[in-house]
């Protein structure tokens, strides 16, 4: 049932057409003109804000804490000095897991009341202990989204261009098409989960039962069966109002960005996603009044890794204040080692300053190209920038399970040519090019399952098209090359001289059995159970391990303990961007 925010005031109709016909007129233009760059939402702000009182801090399991009485604890002298003399004396988790990862980390909001608290020099002061992983205020990051240059453009260009500015995707579909096992997790406004062109497309939880009020996975998500609002705190990642510094509601972004990325694809309606195949992971870290926090992208991250999401996709960010890259790379770190590929926008200022996520370490930094062939004039760009793809007048799926105000309609018809019925429309940032080659990143995913994140980053590099842009931007992303090409540095089998090796004993496994590996040099390593759909059932080894031969007993369970069904296994042994696997059949004795 659509919903209209009440923190928003309604505009009446013929207020909002004659304010567009006053600008129109003191313009010199036609209300229906294409709209000037002028009018673009440059969202990366120069300075962030954050919460007054709050910071954010990702440390190792068990290394900072909360008493009784909900203030911080921990063992470390210099920690707890640092604590006490920054006057924080608040604690809550922003998890309700820790990540998976060899150190497993935590994320803690910690809060001061004390007069004069300055949230920069806290984080700093944590940072010069060593013993947080990452420290930062609780920041407001902007979209990289901006409104289209071109109403008229062709639908999806970016998909089949003849003129060739396309990244070439029908002859992509042609070898590969993606696969349900590949989940790309959106962490954005939200996305609309009953859109007809996405609906059919959105991950589920299979071990959660929707709607009855239980925690059933015991993952500390009540209900999560299709993902979860980390912006407000619930089971429902659909969007609702969010409105940017202009005013404008942006709570279509993620579902754009959705539909860019996976939305069904030869199903005779809509549009046609990158991903194919793919499965969409709502996660919605915007909150109608605070926009969206360092807390909530933390919350959204440490899911994401929880729930095995193959593909990370960030088209938001910010430049890097006191603690932002410390911050995300703590999370991409974290992302990586638990096998998902990160994706991220570069920014909207046409500058070459840094953005955050993006310019961290093991992210696909994502710059936008136009229909022309050219870098998107709004573009960031600059060595740190990874590859570019198409990010203007990019047709895609907006959200319509909540009604839009009379003015954003209005806008949304005259400067995004939505027709005020169907859920499509025009945009243009680095934000929608960040979604489409995480689509693309999806079919490499399927198509060589055995890449680890950091293989799968080299092969849409060393796979895009070299073109000369005004300024470096990398490589424009070619997804027929990226899924026909053979990778260059794979370790796909175990019988490779001086790669990793993994065999199950005996085979078939009679209930139980052995799952012995071998590490060639010392190496942070993860020996993990899949089924056939790809699904991770039972994580056997997880750190760091020295060099040599190692045998771990399985019995046939999985995470949880629970007995798993007899058929078709796959042991995958990841160790130092290299990933081998092997058939394991299970049988009942």
């Amino acid at each position: 049932m659509p919903l209209t925010s009440a923190r928003r005031a309604h505009v009446p109709l013929f207020v909002a057409v004659v304010l567009a016909l006053a600008s129109s007129l003191a313009s010199g233009t036609s209300a229906a003109a294409p709209p000037s760059r002028s009018l673009a939402v440059r969202a990366t702000p120069h300075t962030l804000r954050y919460a007054p009182q709050e910071i954010v801090v990702i440390a190792r399991k068990g290394e900072l804490g909360a008493a009784s009485d909900d203030r911080p604890v921990t063992a470390r002298a210099a920690l707890a000095r640092a604590l006490a003399e920054q006057g924080l004396d608040r604690a809550r988790r922003a998890d309700r897991a820790p990540m998976a990862g060899a150190d497993r980390a935590e994320v803690w909001v910690l809060s001061s009341r004390a007069p004069g608290f300055d949230p920069v020099t806290a984080s700093a002061a944590l940072r010069r202990t060593g013993e947080v992983l990452a420290a930062s205020p609780n920041y407001r990051f902007g979209l990289f989204f901006t409104q289209p240059s071109d109403v008229y453009l062709t639908y999806q260009w970016y998909v089949d261009d003849p003129n060739g500015a396309n990244i070439h995707l029908p002859y992509a579909w042609d070898t590969a098409r993606g696969d349900t096992s590949v989940t790309i997790a959106i962490i954005d406004t939200g996305v609309d989960t009953g859109h007809p062109d996405l609906a059919s497309k959105i991950w589920h939880n299979r071990d959660e039962i929707p709607g009855n009020g239980i925690d059933d996975d015991g993952n500390g998500y009540v209900d999560d069966w299709q993902g979860w609002d980390f912006g407000v705190g619930d089971d429902d990642p659909n969007p609702e109002y969010t409105s940017d510094p202009s005013g404008l509601d942006v709570g279509f972004h993620g579902t754009f960005c959705a539909g860019i990325a996976a939305a069904a694809t030869n199903n005779g309606d809509g549009i046609a996603g990158a991903g194919w195949n793919c499965r969409i992971m709502p996660l919605k870290v915007a909150h109608p009044d605070s926009g969206i926090t360092s807390e909530a992208i933390a919350g959204a991250f440490a899911y994401a890794v929880d729930q095995h999401a193959s593909v990370i996709s960030m088209s938001f960010g910010g430049p890097g204040d006191p603690g932002v890259p410390e911050f995300f790379q703590a999370l991409v770190d974290m992302a990586v080692f638990g096998g998902a590929v990160c994706v991220a926008a570069a920014g909207n200022d046409g500058s070459s300053i840094k953005t955050y996520p993006a310019a961290c370490d093991r992210v696909l930094a994502v710059a936008a190209t136009d229909g022309a062939n050219l870098r998107a004039d709004f573009s960031n760009w600059g060595s740190w920038v990874d590859v570019a793809a198409p990010g203007a007048s990019m047709w895609s799926s907006i959200c319509r399970n909540y009604t839009f105000t009379d003015l954003d309609q209005l806008f949304y018809e005259f400067l995004f040519n939505w027709d005020s019925f169907n859920p499509y429309m025009y945009g243009d940032g680095t934000s929608f090019a960040c979604p489409l080659t995480a689509g693309v990143c999806g079919l490499v995913r399927a198509r060589f399952p055995s890449l680890t994140p950091e293989l799968v980053l080299r092969q849409i590099v060393a796979t895009g098209d070299a073109i000369a842009y005004d300024h470096p931007i990398g490589p424009k992303v070619n997804a027929q090359r990226a899924v026909t090409q053979t990778p260059t540095a794979v370790a796909v089998n175990e019988a490779a001289p001086g790669l990793p090796r993994v065999v199950a004993v005996p085979n078939p496994l009679q209930g139980a059995g052995e799952i012995r590996f071998a590490l060639p040099a010392a190496a942070r390593a993860r020996l993990a159970l899949y089924d056939a759909s790809g699904r991770r059932v039972r994580t056997l080894v997880d750190g760091p391990l020295s060099a040599g031969s190692r045998a771990v007993a399985w019995d046939g369970t999985d995470d949880r303990g629970a007995r798993v069904a007899a058929g078709v296994y796959f042991a995958q042994l990841t160790a130092e961007g290299a990933a081998v696997r092997s058939k394991v059949v299970l049988v009942r004795p």
